[in-house]
């Protein structure tokens, strides 16, 4: 699973399934609905750390670490909050440019369904991570001479930590591949608790495979031979949550 610092975890097409209407709605109010997905993401993101820091006793703080929100795994009642908070902030300000019932209407209801699945996530907790480790970013992509013919060729890279979890994988990298030369790997910008990644290549975004098994160190350079590794697991979504952590109820905005 990708943490919740790596999102927004909702894209434009998640609101779209939700709401047929809102690309419509937003050319006619000139509202950027990406930016409302940061903003909501951004909002959520604070309550989530006035949670954490609510839910740790003083005590617990003499011999336990404080809980932080890259911790936070996302789950599915929390990607729920996620878009229908983004969808209020959408049609609260639509009303707001427009005065339309019907707006003020929209932003009421998703308003009611954002609460309704905080709801839910404070009754399931929070699934956290003792070790998180991001998204990685995308790699860089270079060439150098080799026996294969070429092509375009696409590679994403997963950090990975001392303890061998693995963060969600970047956005793929592209590069055209002349004849006579081969695609090379590198990772960039990871934090301090990564110790190594793991490549996934493919002619195919659909289809990246993982390249290596044991995770490379950040230094290193790798070479991708098209067709060597081809039924290797596919680009994963990231840790999945060493414990779950009760969430004591109190009221935050919305």
């Amino acid at each position: 699973m990708a943490l919740f610092v790596d999102g927004p975890a909702s894209t434009i097409d998640d609101l779209t399934d939700q709401d047929a209407g809102l690309l419509e709605v937003a050319l006619n109010t000139g509202i950027n609905v990406s930016t409302k997905l940061r903003l909501a993401t951004q909002e959520i993101l604070t309550d989530l750390q006035l949670w954490l820091n609510q839910s740790q006793p003083t005590l617990d703080l003499l011999w336990r670490p404080i809980l932080r929100v890259e911790q936070i795994v996302l789950t599915p009642p929390l990607k729920r909050w996620e878009t229908m908070h983004a969808l209020s902030l959408v049609y609260r300000d639509a009303y707001f440019s427009q005065l339309v019932d019907r707006y003020q209407a929209k932003w009421q209801e998703y308003a009611k369904l954002a609460r309704e699945a905080r709801e839910h996530l404070v009754a399931t907790g929070f699934a956290l991570v003792n070790d998180p480790v991001p998204q990685a970013a995308p790699p860089l992509l270079s060439t150098v001479p080799g026996p294969q013919g070429g092509g375009t060729f696409y590679a994403s890279v997963a950090w990975v930590n001392g303890s061998g979890h693995e963060g969600a994988s970047s956005f793929p990298s592209s590069i055209t591949v002349a004849d006579g030369s081969l695609m090379t790997v590198a990772a960039t910008g990871a934090p301090k608790n990564v110790v190594g990644f793991r490549v996934y290549a493919g002619t195919s975004l659909d289809a990246l495979s993982q390249q290596n098994d044991v995770a490379l160190p950040m230094d290193a350079v790798y070479t991708y031979v098209p067709g060597q590794i081809t039924q290797g697991p596919l680009a994963g979504a990231g840790q999945q949550p060493d414990f779950v952590r009760p969430m004591p109820r109190m009221m935050l905005r919305g």
